[in-house]
């Protein structure tokens, strides 16, 4: 510990200040680096498992190197930036930071302000590093600015209102925050800033190609591949009908056609490219037509809200050279209409019609075996092959090596319970969501949970963020998947979730950007629950809802009904997807388990999937979990 009184000049009123780098261990390692930082470990971190070959993505914490590479990055990002940033900047870096922390001060406040702004501004421009964590001796060196607003917008019936809003801004930290927000009727048509005249929320044509569209545009793509079933990127070739409108932030709507690129894989490292880095295929002949809206709120963490809906402009062609429809008619038209399935090429085209067909003649095997009463066809996933459905599930779950021995075992008590219970009628279960194609199923199952032992024991039911958990869980594998059983401890780790809107969901891998002073929903640890089902259902009850794996086999052509498979069809010992039961039932002589999943409302029942209740359907029973929220 450094206290203030040791680093100040004696009779000087000196502003000290310190600083951080974030994460900064794991900005030094480029793509073209990795086969530098080669090891041999067991796959899959499994010992009984063979050697492979990984490559480090970052420096690790605890190796013997990373602190020399990373403080000579630093000074290097230092040195580029001091023609254009100054001399002072390269100055505090080389003399006044340890590895990541900074520790300077200056004759007066304004100097510590300027040298707080240069340095953050020159080492995300040169080393893409984010300085923060500012504390200072001085209060006006950190606390930043309040400005005071008042707007005249127009309503949608065609009146005004007068909202006076104050804002909190500090500019060397690109943060801006509404403090306070108050409107009322009113009767004039203007706002004093710096003199001039403008009226608000009126919504204005825009040029489609300026520089202050690019970002929404950017967000636009993003939004589009995230949710696309397509391997390759989709990349935007033509933007037009484009405006922008003042909202609490900024709204931005615009047309977009897309087309599929060659040459650039639907990864993270090209959610956002645009048509100059990911050029579409020479021989794409469909273009997708998108209308898209984007909100920028750059005081919100995630900056962005994006909705893109696909806008069908013409018939699709039809197969074979007699334009007659094959398998079942007209049933794979249909399946595209009703799922907005469009495909890149005619090629491509024909190649998930074949997969369709197969798809559905599994369909017919299953449906003919079925002892419920569910009903299987041409859900969303109905032209993906098994392999590529596997991005909506994750990686098996080892059931020998990862079983919940080591967790407290829930103490549940004989008693009698109702026929029928659902945790949805007593507001302890939020709406369903989409994980999109990103195996992140046992972040959704653990914060489906931990949701419903939030409204049950402090009764606020809040949505909480799966993003957290693919991107700060060091145990778990994010996309690639990951357990429940081992999500509690990571929240307990972490201090606690964020929630949705404070750390939105991407579906992809990235860096981790969680704010622990954000994270209110904490866990007090967790619990394995019995594999038997009427205990099962007696702990549901008294409880709350109850994390889950299951095997999804049968899941990827679900479409209503009570499930009930053959084991032989949905083997109960290969789990690899997490879902919550929520509650249970009986549907005549046939009880049943309302599972939440997590692949939108437009799937299954709403979102939901029943199951046959005891007789461990598809491993159901096996791997069952909650969180303690006291």
């Amino acid at each position: 510990m450094i206290s203030w009184e040791y680093c100040c000049v004696s009779g000087k009123k000196w502003s000290q200040l310190t600083a951080d780098v974030q994460h900064m261990f794991h900005c030094f390692v480029r793509k073209d680096h990795r086969n530098y930082l080669r090891f041999l470990w067991h796959k899959d971190n499994d010992l009984q498992e063979n050697l492979v070959e990984y490559r480090m993505r970052v420096h690790v914490f605890g190796n013997s190197p990373s602190p020399a590479v990373a403080t000579l990055g630093l000074r290097k990002a230092a040195q580029a930036s001091e023609q254009e940033f100054g001399s002072h900047v390269t100055s505090f870096v080389t003399r006044d930071f340890y590895v990541d922390d900074g520790l300077t001060s200056c004759p007066t406040k304004e100097e510590a302000v300027k040298l707080m702004k240069d340095t953050q501004q020159a080492l995300a421009k040169y080393g893409n590093l984010r300085l923060h964590k500012f504390a200072s001796n001085c209060a006006e060196v950190v606390a930043g600015y309040i400005y005071k607003y008042t707007l005249t917008l127009n309503t949608a019936d065609g009146g005004k209102q007068e909202c006076t809003f104050k804002i909190w801004y500090k500019e060397w930290m690109n943060f801006v925050q509404v403090e306070q927000s108050d409107c009322k009727p009113a009767g004039i048509v203007k706002r004093q800033l710096g003199g001039g005249h403008f009226l608000a929320g009126g919504v204005s044509a825009a040029d489609c190609n300026s520089d202050k569209f690019q970002a929404p545009l950017q967000e636009a793509v993003r939004h589009v591949n995230m949710m696309s079933n397509s391997m390759f990127h989709m990349t935007p070739v033509q933007v037009t009908k484009c405006t922008s409108q003042v909202v609490a932030g900024a709204k931005y709507t615009m047309n977009v056609d897309f087309q599929q690129s060659e040459t650039c894989m639907n990864d993270k490292d090209h959610m956002t490219s645009l048509l100059a880095d990911c050029p579409p295929s020479n021989s794409a002949t469909h273009t997708d037509h998108f209308q898209c809206t984007v909100v920028y709120a750059p005081w919100h963490k995630t900056q962005y809200e994006t909705d893109c809906k696909m806008v069908q402009t013409k018939p699709k062609p039809k197969f074979g050279n007699d334009g007659h429809d094959l398998c079942h008619g007209g049933m794979f038209k249909d399946f595209q209409k009703k799922h907005q399935k469009f495909y890149s090429t005619e090629e491509e085209e024909k190649k998930r019609f074949g997969i369709f067909c197969e798809n559905m003649k599994t369909v017919r095997m299953i449906q003919e075996k079925e002892q419920g009463t569910a009903v299987y066809g041409a859900t969303k996933f109905a032209d993906l092959t098994e392999k590529e459905f596997k991005k909506y599930v994750g990686k098996k779950w080892n059931l020998i090596k990862n079983t919940n021995k080591d967790m407290k075992q829930a103490f549940i008590r004989p008693r009698s319970i109702p026929e029928s219970f659902d945790w949805r009628d007593h507001n302890a279960v939020s709406d369903v969501k989409n994980q999109g194609s990103c195996g992140s199923c046992w972040a959704f199952s653990t914060t489906g949970n931990i949701e419903g032992q939030w409204a049950i024991q402090k009764k606020q039911l809040v949505s909480l963020s799966e993003q957290e958990l693919v991107s700060c869980d060091k145990v778990d594998q994010g996309c690639e998947g990951g357990l429940p059983s081992n999500a509690y401890k990571e929240i307990e780790r972490l201090g606690g979730l964020e929630t949705e809107s404070e750390y939105k969901y991407d579906g992809v891998d990235e860096k981790c950007t969680f704010n622990r002073s954000d994270a209110k929903f904490y866990v007090n640890g967790s619990l394995s629950i019995s594999s038997d089902e009427k205990e099962m259902a007696q702990w549901l009850y008294e409880n709350g809802p109850i994390s889950i794996g299951i095997n999804a086999f049968m899941m990827q052509f679900y479409m209503g009904g009570i499930s009930h498979p053959w084991k032989i069809f949905c083997n109960p010992k290969e789990l690899d997807h997490g879902v919550l039961i929520v509650g249970y039932g009986v549907d005549g002589s046939k009880p049943y388990w309302i599972v939440k999943n997590s692949w939108g409302p437009d799937w299954g029942e709403k979102g939901y999937y029943l199951v046959y209740r005891g007789d461990g359907v598809c491993g159901l029973n096996t791997m069952c979990t909650s969180a303690i929220v006291k």
